[in-house]
């Protein structure tokens, strides 16, 4: 992988693709991936911040994410129908980006910021859970199943609140958009 325009730079991590860096606004070029993966992010400073994927033949991709810095976490970018080659960032400051498979994500129950988790194993069939959300802020939550495709939201909401949800049978992992306290119980 390599990154293009201005200040943005390729640095080595532990995983096997590189880290990516930059500051400001910029288009990172990931590459050509062909599958569902999480895009790891951190941004730094203060103000606006929206990250969209870039795709060899959609010219108007939905943003992975608007918020505002400074913020970390990490956002599924499910396989679509043309390879996945970039992500347009506009931020205020220092940003860092990380191309993680979907198999890397943590087996958490509870956190603070946008996350993809992973469930100990897959769902036999309907599985309910409660998820709770002490914030303010708009919250999503989705399945996402082993082979990485994602179900429809199961929590689209605004503030907090505490909901039973049903997981589809299969779920293996969870996109959490939520910026403040989260948890998902059985």
């Amino acid at each position: 992988m390599t990154a293009v325009l201005g200040s943005i730079v390729c640095v080595p991590t532990v995983s096997a693709a590189p880290a990516l860096q930059g500051s400001g606004n910029g288009v990172v070029d990931l590459g050509s991936v062909s599958k569902s993966v999480i895009i790891q992010f951190t941004f730094t400073g203060s103000g606006p911040v929206v990250m969209t994927p870039v795709f060899i033949k959609d010219k108007r991709p939905t943003p992975w994410l608007e918020g505002s810095a400074p913020l970390t976490g990490s956002v599924f970018a499910e396989k679509h129908s043309s390879p996945l080659i970039g992500a347009k960032i506009a931020a205020p400051d220092q940003w860092t980006l990380e191309v993680l498979p979907l198999t890397s994500a943590p087996k958490e129950t509870s956190g603070i910021v946008p996350t993809v988790i992973q469930l100990p194993k897959a769902t036999k069939s309907d599985s309910s859970r409660t998820f709770t959300y002490q914030g303010n802020a708009d919250v999503v939550v989705f399945p996402i199943s082993a082979k990485g495709m994602s179900g429809f939201p199961v929590v689209n909401s605004s503030g907090s609140l505490k909901k039973k949800i049903t997981l589809p049978r299969g779920t293996k992992y969870i996109s959490i958009w939520a910026i403040g306290p989260w948890k998902i119980n059985k």
